[in-house]
């Protein structure tokens, strides 16, 4: 993904967590009963947007994060020593991002960093943490960030492997298809991987159109989609544009069907106005057993399921946690043993609850699960067999 929406709605995160998770944004401390040293990694997300509202992506990675640290220091910690992360909020703006890689880079405490979420700041803050830190970002998919050098790694598979699972669903679901495409990093990438992806298969995108995200009316574009004849349209973009295109298409009598990638997830819990609509997903509460578990103990702690933001900055913390446990105490080592992680003669592949984790040479995970549901009943119904 890419940057956040300007006012996010916070349907997903009840007000409290979310009030709990923005109170002390500069420095979580590590809870339990673990005690000794603190080791600590940095935490890149973002909070807050350019306005300074609540990112519903960066509160949910967060909530993700804060059960990781709650656990294992519940558990006695890494060696005894406590973990601990410090959050600094990168509120979703690439410009931003480089100012918060280099606070992390300075302070000589954090060992790690676990972020960013989005495509935009990985890219931008990438090469202040090249030869001081090693990043692990969570929801990061663009093409690019697989070119960004050794200390750069990602929890999520790139868009350009998302791109051809959701071109095979294109081509069972329509055959007149119109793209729209969020017109930065994100949107860029995965429009044109999926449209290669349909070219491949033999079939022609019809329509495809920019949007920014504060666009208003997208109706210009649906009615010429109507005139087209497109029978389902492929957003590549995030929930709140994608919930304007798709409410304003039924204004503008286009009966086409939506598609989309993990961006407009959280679609399924703005109302039955987008049941029906296909989504790709990084995670879901039942794709495995671990999934199950993953999503019980998040229940517990927060009172709702978890997304695909929470259990990748879960895992991610987790997957440091390990390299921190299995002897890597400096930022060097760190990298040296992510660059292992279920490599021949290497370290285990790392099993999470977003599926399991092994990194080829560019730090992207190989073959990493993405699902496709279809959004109904307040939640996303998997296929039988995707569970």
């Amino acid at each position: 993904m890419t940057h956040p929406v300007s006012g996010s709605p916070l349907g997903r995160a009840p007000r409290a967590a979310v009030h709990a998770l923005l109170c002390g944004a500069c420095l979580l401390a590590g809870c339990g009963r673990a005690g000794g040293n603190a080791l600590v990694l940095g935490l890149a997300i973002p909070l807050t947007d350019g306005g300074g509202k609540p990112d519903v992506y960066g509160v949910r990675s967060r909530m993700g994060a804060e059960l990781a640290v709650m656990e294992i220091n519940a558990g006695g910690g890494i060696g005894g020593d406590s973990l601990r992360l410090r959050v600094v909020d990168d509120h979703g703006d690439p410009g931003t991002a480089p100012t918060v890689a280099d606070s992390l880079v300075a302070d000589p405490q954090v060992l790690a960093v676990v972020g960013h979420v989005y495509s935009g700041t990985t890219l931008k803050a990438a090469e202040r943490y090249q030869g001081h830190l090693a990043a692990l970002a969570t929801s990061a998919t663009s093409p690019e960030i697989s070119r960004l050098g050794d200390w750069i790694y990602r929890m999520a598979g790139s868009d350009s492997a998302n791109a051809v699972a959701l071109a095979r669903a294109a081509r069972g679901m329509g055959r007149r298809i119109g793209v729209l495409y969020s017109n930065d990093d994100y949107g860029q990438g995965l429009a044109r991987n999926f449209t290669s992806a349909l070219r491949q298969g033999g079939v022609e995108v019809l329509t495809a159109d920019p949007f920014l995200d504060a666009t208003p009316d997208f109706r210009p574009y649906l009615r010429r989609m109507k005139a087209r004849g497109v029978d389902l349209v492929f957003v590549a973009g995030l929930q709140d544009p994608a919930a304007r295109a798709i409410t304003q298409a039924r204004e503008a009598g286009l009966q086409a069907r939506f598609l989309g990638g993990d961006g407009i997830e959280g679609l399924a819990e703005m109302g039955s106005g987008f049941d029906g609509t296909t989504v790709g997903v990084l995670f879901h509460p039942q794709m495995s057993d671990s999934a199950r578990a993953f999503t019980a103990r998040f229940r517990a702690r927060f009172g709702q399921n978890p997304d695909s933001q929470a259990a990748l900055a879960y895992d991610a913390v987790r997957l440091m946690a390990r390299a921190l446990r299995d002897g890597a105490r400096s930022p060097e080592a760190v990298r040296a043993y992510l660059q292992t992680v279920g490599r021949s003669g290497g370290s285990d592949a790392f099993e999470g609850a977003a599926g399991t984790v092994k990194f080829d040479s560019n730090g992207d995970p190989v073959d990493k699960r993405f699902t496709l549901g279809v959004i109904g009943g307040g939640g996303i119904r998997l296929p039988e067999g995707a569970r």
